[in-house]
């Protein structure tokens, strides 16, 4: 009895550790240096269906938003950081699609505050109707550790990075330069900032 006991405890403990399965997954974060100074961050995606109980098909997950934190050392023995966030909004993704999202930080920003092409910290939050998923270790920098650390950041982010709202742009807003290599792009929501 005390064998069968111990076989089945195991049998759960290892179903316990296993990741959940995401509807939408980050598969890459790659951050380029392009002309003029501007950085482009891009984030890899793939679609692995629709897990909701209501949902109309299956195959398809709709209204996906991707939200991109940045985090770059302003001065290290203050510990400040410089924190840019923006977000995606993508109507629709089939199982089976692969598809990529960009972020830019414009070239004169980048020169003004001396940034280097990788963030110090990074991640991406993926939402599925409102709903976040769980943290995937693809879209997060290897600086962040664990998920206080990561909270930490987020929470940092969203109430110090006021001075630099708008400054990360999905590529839908950037004109006037070469966006780099670009390719397979979901339809998205275009959200337009607004004053």
């Amino acid at each position: 009895m005390k064998k069968y006991f111990v076989s089945i405890l195991i049998f759960v403990s290892a179903f316990l550790i296993l990741p959940a399965q995401e509807d939408i997954r980050v598969d890459r974060i790659d951050f380029n240096s392009l002309r003029d100074d501007w950085i482009q961050m891009e984030i890899e995606l793939s679609c692995e269906g629709n897990s909701a109980e209501e949902a109309r098909d299956k195959d398809y997950v709709e209204k996906i938003k991707v939200k991109a934190y940045l985090g770059y050392t302003r001065d290290a023995s203050a510990r400040s950081f410089d924190y840019y966030t923006s977000e995606i909004e993508i109507l629709i993704m089939e199982k089976g699609d692969d598809n990529n999202v960009y972020f830019y930080l414009p070239g004169l920003i980048v020169e003004r505050d001396q940034l280097k092409t990788d963030p110090d910290f990074y991640y991406v939050e993926v939402s599925v109707n409102g709903d976040a998923q769980k943290p995937q270790k693809a879209a997060m920098s290897s600086n962040i550790p664990n998920l206080d650390i990561l909270n930490s950041f987020i929470s940092k982010a969203e109430s110090e990075g006021m001075d630099n709202e708008h400054v990360l742009m999905p590529y839908y807003l950037v004109s006037g330069i070469d966006l780099g290599r670009v390719s397979q792009l979901p339809a998205v929501l275009r959200r337009d900032v607004r004053n």
